[in-house]
């Protein structure tokens, strides 16, 4: 596992809790194993361990938002980098450990007030919280829902375990064993890496034609799919752009995000961006057809009326023309058909495409496909052998994708 740590920076923000001193072996563990470590301490932590122990066992060590006796003037002449910048900036990885429940509540509710809540604010790295408290307070009902908002904004959690507490108590909310988190810290880091360097296109959502100024033609679509893809090949190490139409949920991770509407503007980004990208996947609900005539001014209701409607472009089939090398991966949606039609329509989409996986599912089937968490797909390679993946929630689909991508 040590490739994993070797080089990495690893920022682990500590708070005032009894368990905070057993972030030292985790400092010592990590900096064996080849990682720059750079500590962030609160005020309460510093008043628990003195913060000299922490200077010994780690690369630096900070403990305040600005240096003491600053001047903003010497700031603007010698542009000096601001902490919590600078530790966002290099981070690899956050872990906060152990995590109180006021710095999870301040965390929850985007309050900066000191350099370990405004640098996780600044960071695009991972964000890791291990927790620590007492047994009452992590089952408290507005903890849980912080921890669950928390969860929602993309960070991770390594949740406590049972057993004697410092107050007195016994049950749950004693920090995870160090080495549990230790393997946690590895698996990410080593996950971090699987895709480093790669330039990945994802489409989401979907797209729409006007009908006219008020009205659309579009196809159902979340886009949970396509984004809950794009953050898993960010969390990789890869650099991804986000081609987006319509769509329910918006990415939890900050990358490049470009907007579309139609099938023609999605495609024109796509040529856009592909020259240099490595991999797409194509995600996206395409509009399979446009209004040929298009009325300027609002069609007033109770008449009939008669649409033409001419086919779009077949994005999937065109991508391997702009970039022969690319590594694709285009989505297949049927409704109501047996498994092996199923397999066998997808496995002609990817021949037609010269793609490298079709991901195909049913859409007809309760709780796969559009506005659903979760789904049940098959991801069928070039050799026609298709992966059965049971209903699993999207972003675990997302992941064994991503799986058989790298």
């Amino acid at each position: 596992m040590e490739k994993g740590l070797k080089g990495r920076n690893i920022v682990i923000g500590v708070t005032g809790s009894i368990a905070c001193y057993k972030a030292l072996d985790l400092i010592k563990e990590f900096r064996k194993k080849g990682a720059n470590v750079y500590v962030i301490m609160t005020y309460g932590a510093s008043q628990l361990v003195p913060v000299r122990d922490f200077e010994k066992a780690a690369n630096e060590v900070r403990t305040h938002t600005f240096d003491p006796g600053i001047d903003y003037r010497n700031y603007i002449r010698k542009n000096k980098p601001m902490n919590h910048i600078s530790f966002a900036d290099i981070a690899d990885l956050f872990l906060i450990c152990p995590a109180t429940a006021n710095s999870i509540g301040k965390m929850a509710h985007g309050i900066a007030d000191d350099l370990l809540t405004t640098s996780i604010l600044a960071t695009l790295a991972p964000v890791v919280i291990a927790p620590a408290m007492n047994v009452k307070m992590w089952n408290n009902a507005i903890v849980q829902e912080n921890v669950q908002k928390l969860r929602k904004a993309g960070m991770l959690f390594i949740d406590p375990e049972y057993g004697d507490l410092a107050c007195g108590y016994k049950g749950i909310g004693r920090l995870a064993n160090t080495e549990k988190i230790g393997e946690y810290i590895e698996t990410i880091a080593l996950k971090r890496k699987t895709l480093e360097g790669k330039k990945i296109i994802v489409t989401a959502g979907a797209t729409s034609e006007e009908i006219d100024p008020v009205r659309v033609i579009t196809n159902k679509s979340s886009g949970k799919m396509g984004t809950y893809i794009a953050e898993e090949a960010f969390l990789r190490g890869a650099d991804v752009t986000l081609i987006r139409g319509t769509n329910s949920v918006e990415p939890k991770i900050q990358m490049k995000d470009i907007k579309i509407n139609t099938a023609k503007e999605l495609f024109n980004e796509v040529k856009r961006n592909i020259k240099n990208a490595d991999i797409l996947i194509h995600a996206a609900a395409v509009s399979d057809f446009y209004v040929s005539r298009k009325k300027n001014g609002k069609i007033k209701s109770g008449q009939t009326l008669a649409l033409e409607l001419n086919p779009t472009t077949k994005i999937l089939e065109n991508i391997k023309k702009l970039n022969k090398k690319i590594k694709l991966v285009g989505f297949k949606a049927e409704y109501r058909v047996s498994e092996k039609e199923l397999v066998k329509r997808a496995f002609s989409l990817l021949k037609d495409a010269d793609a490298n996986f079709i991901v195909a599912n049913d859409v007809g089937k309760k709780g796969r496909g559009f506005d659903a968490d979760t789904n049940e797909v098959f991801i069928v390679d070039k050799r026609g052998r298709a992966e059965h993946i049971g209903l699993r929630d999207k972003r675990v689909i997302a992941a064994k994708i991503l799986d058989n991508i790298a």
